[in-house]
């Protein structure tokens, strides 16, 4: 019996990483210059998105910034905190069209880790930006936000929830 698997490195900040994976049989990556500085993170996401590409590999980009529920502009987990770097409809619309990415993940309320207080979406904003990028959307931080939100988000363009915390716990 054959089970078809799909094995993704995710949020790699590291061009040789990437290779790495790319060599022994990655199916997708995740290039993540999401702290980087705008021209720095379309740099890095569009090198390995040549490389992935000339292996056949799909490549997923991050725009915005999703923080960690325990950083300290996150305010324990609160959904779009103080400082948090929103994903911008124009400025996704040009990162795409300037790497060649398969997928975008967004930030548009989400952490990474266990919310101390409900997660608020900006469906507005995901909308927004599913009007200016053809392709999937990726919502990383699902853990704990609730099933009509997430429901909301794919009827938006969201194409793929990342899971951690939840399944760590």
């Amino acid at each position: 019996c054959r089970v078809p698997v799909v094995l993704h490195l995710d949020h790699a900040r590291d061009y040789k990483l990437v290779m790495g994976a790319l060599r022994h049989g990655f199916t997708s990556v995740m290039a993540d210059g999401s702290s980087l500085p705008f021209e720095d993170n379309v740099s890095l996401t569009a090198k390995v998105v040549e490389a992935a590409h000339a292996a056949g590999v799909a490549v997923e980009g991050e725009l915005g910034y999703v923080p960690r529920a325990g950083d300290p502009a996150v305010g324990g987990g609160a959904g779009a905190p103080e400082g948090y770097e929103f994903t911008l409809p124009e400025q996704a619309e040009e990162f795409v069209a300037r790497t060649g990415v398969d997928s975008l993940a967004v930030a548009v309320g989400t952490v990474h880790g266990l919310y101390r207080q409900a997660p608020r979406l900006d469906l507005e904003r995901l909308a927004a930006i599913r009007a200016r990028v053809p392709i999937p959307l990726v919502l990383h931080g699902g853990s704990g936000v609730p099933a009509e939100m997430l429901r909301a988000a794919i009827a938006r363009g969201v194409a793929k929830v990342n899971f951690a915390t939840e399944l760590k716990h």
